[in-house]
């Protein structure tokens, strides 16, 4: 035989084992060693959120950002155990394994509603900041900025009247979405431009999506599906997560991650504006006051899930009575470290307390959007992680200004509105390099809320909080019954198929039946290495794919009979036949594969999934059908002198 057939067939011989290799954790996990399924359960918040949710997790809330009836799932062991031998495959060799999608062995379940209204007033806050230390940059530092939110307006006064003139068409220029609605004495009222919160609902909602998306993608959930439904709505389906990463990925996916540099305020006069409370406390509030700050504990039910948390039995507390902070200051929350001191040992489990702290909102505003990048580093001489932060420019020039500025006083880095860390500035920081150390000393911990905060900065912060009105752990009970009816029609079809292209084509239609066995081991070869999830659409995918692998087949052979009808011996027969359908194959197949991008473009979810199926089956279709039936032709040919062809 000549030397290029050998390298053709040493060349699919190393497809073949090196599909089959890489099938082998597929056939472990999912055939050999399939894992027990957990017992699905259903968690419904009510439309409204009434203390149920408030949509603003944080690496160190715990339950933040989850109903009142919260599920606290733990670390779950493999049942059954995969074998010892395996283990050491899935580090020498490959752990690239199939996954069943959510509509074949279950997974989590969740829908959201994105908070527009909250991230107007948000926006609102923003602008009488901006514009305020807009105009203290000119001169005018006797000027008061207070956001009108049921309105939509932001309302300026000054003390003198004739700064109000800075404020002209130049310096408008500087807030394109603001414009001055009234000017009356010593106040001027500012309002958002037309069509702008219409378009703030839709890009908070589109952002919403697109950063999910990236956080669900680091986390390594295969095949996930993230979704708009109904306007300000997000479905999340996440296929195939232990219970561990279920409550991981809930976690990260609720976490707002506006990240801010505040001032804290000094103890004595926190301890004033918090004793100021002291008489409004009631014991149903589940609020005390204590070393000068207002402090809740979790509240649990009787089996020993977070009914509510403290961090949101002081929010109620505070929302339900006036601010008694005063002009430039604002409350923030901060989870008590309980494992203080007991370093080495296992993470307190209970109920966690929460305190309230009080921050300054008088410097300037530096927030995540300043943020070039954020990666987890160690601390050399504690060995803890940590968050390194790298500024862009502005950014870096103004905290260099606010540490030179304020040597001595406390920085509150906040977290949405959690404050993870309070260092004490001790000189000027140049240069925008920033640490973030979390708060507790159980190693693993740390290093887990240190992954989360460098997921969240890194895919952005949502533009809107986010309320969980709808969580269900799927259970596979209906999976395995589609999983049953798809693999039946699957197998009768493949047989109906093989047995009528052996009958009809004889050893032409054996070629073929080999040509799709190994169509279906490289398809599900490259779905394994692509981590991607096997959905019901993704099995039709496949049966799509035998069929059309068929019928280049049968293109084939039908030109390589017209060719030996027009007297053409076998082998130029053969080598006309797949010359003439070549094209005719790769017509068919690419314009499928144009509308199979489309899907893959604009579809989501299971259809997605089909498309994302079909591209690769077209792709090895045709690489069996006319390269693999070829080979396999060639060889007959040379090693039988054959002159007829059963075809």
């Amino acid at each position: 035989m000549p030397r290029s057939w050998w390298i053709k067939s040493g060349f699919v011989l190393f497809l073949v084992v090196l599909s089959i290799l890489g099938l082998v954790p597929t056939y472990i996990e999912l055939v050999a060693y399939p894992e027990k399924p957990q017992q699905p359960t259903t968690e419904q918040t009510d439309e409204e959120g009434q203390d149920a949710q408030n949509g603003t997790a944080t690496p160190e809330d715990g339950a933040e950002g989850a109903p009142q009836e919260q599920v606290r799932l733990t670390e779950d062991e493999r049942d059954p155990a995969l074998p010892e031998w395996y283990v050491w495959y899935q580090n020498k060799v490959t752990d690239n394994s199939l996954t069943l999608g959510l509509d074949l062995q279950g997974g989590l379940l969740l829908r959201y509603s994105v908070d527009v209204d909250q991230a107007i007033d948000d926006k609102l806050e923003k602008y009488g900041q901006d514009l305020k230390f807009r105009l203290e940059e000119l001169g005018v530092t006797d000027v008061k900025a207070k956001a009108m939110k049921t309105e939509d307006r932001v309302e300026l006064t000054f003390g003198d009247t004739d700064d109000m003139d800075k404020v002209d068409d130049e310096f408008m220029r500087d807030f394109p979405v603001l414009s001055l609605v009234s000017d009356d004495g010593p106040t001027m009222l500012f309002g958002l431009r037309e069509n702008y919160i219409q378009e703030t609902e839709e890009f908070s909602v589109k952002q919403a999506v697109e950063i999910i998306r990236e956080r669900v993608d680091a986390i390594g959930v295969a095949s996930p599906s993230v979704r708009i439904e109904g306007g300000r709505h997000i479905v999340v389906e996440l296929p195939g997560l232990s219970s561990r990463r279920a409550t991981a990925a809930e976690k990260l996916i609720a976490t707002t991650a506006v990240l801010s540099f505040k001032l804290v305020a000094d103890a004595p006069e926190a301890a004033t504006v918090f004793k100021a409370y002291q008489p409004l406390l009631t014991a149903e509030s589940g609020v005390k006051f204590e070393g000068g700050t207002l402090v809740a504990t979790d509240t649990l039910t009787k089996d020993g899930k977070i009914k509510n948390q403290g961090k949101d039995l002081l929010k109620v507390f505070i929302e339900a009575n006036e601010f008694l902070g005063g002009e430039d200051r604002e409350i923030a929350y901060e989870r008590v470290d309980q494992d203080k001191g007991k370093k080495g040992k296992a993470k307190v489990v209970g109920p966690q307390q929460w305190r309230t702290r009080l921050v300054r909102t008088d410097m300037p505003i530096l927030t995540g959007e300043n943020v070039d990048d954020a990666y987890p580093a160690t601390n050399q001489s504690t060995n803890l992680p940590y968050v390194a932060l790298k500024l862009d420019k502005k950014g870096g020039d103004l905290f260099y200004d606010v540490t030179k500025e304020h040597v001595g006083d406390q920085l509150a880095i906040l977290m949405d509105d959690t404050l993870v860390s309070d260092p004490v500035i001790r000189s000027e920081i140049p240069g925008g390099n920033v640490s973030i150390e979390m708060g507790g000393s159980n190693r693993q911990q740390i290093l887990d809320d240190v992954q989360n905060l460098v997921v969240a900065l890194r895919s952005g912060a949502l533009p809107a909080p986010i309320r969980q009105e709808f969580k269900t752990l799927v259970g596979p009970t209906l999976g395995r019954d589609s999983i049953s009816k798809a693999t039946m029609a699957l197998i009768i079809g493949s047989i109906v198929v093989f047995a009528f292209m052996f009958l009809y084509y004889k050893l032409g239609g054996a070629v073929a039946n080999l040509a799709l066995l190994l169509n279906v081991l490289f398809i599900m070869a490259i779905m394994a290495a692509l981590g991607a999830a096997l959905t019901l659409p993704g099995i039709a995918g496949i049966v799509l794919t035998v069929g059309m692998a068929v019928d280049a087949n049968v293109i084939i052979f039908e030109r390589i009979r017209e060719e030996i009808r027009a007297g053409e011996t076998l082998r130029k027969a053969i080598q006309y036949g797949y010359d003439k359908a070549f094209w005719t194959i790769v017509d068919s197949n690419i314009t499928t594969g144009i509308a199979a991008l489309v899907l893959m473009e604009f579809g989501s979810g299971p259809v997605r999934g089909f498309a994302i199926t079909l591209l690769i089956g077209i792709i090895c279709s045709v690489f069996t059908a006319v390269f693999v039936t070829r080979l396999i032709f060639d060889a007959y040919l040379t090693k039988t002198k054959a002159e007829r062809l059963p075809l």
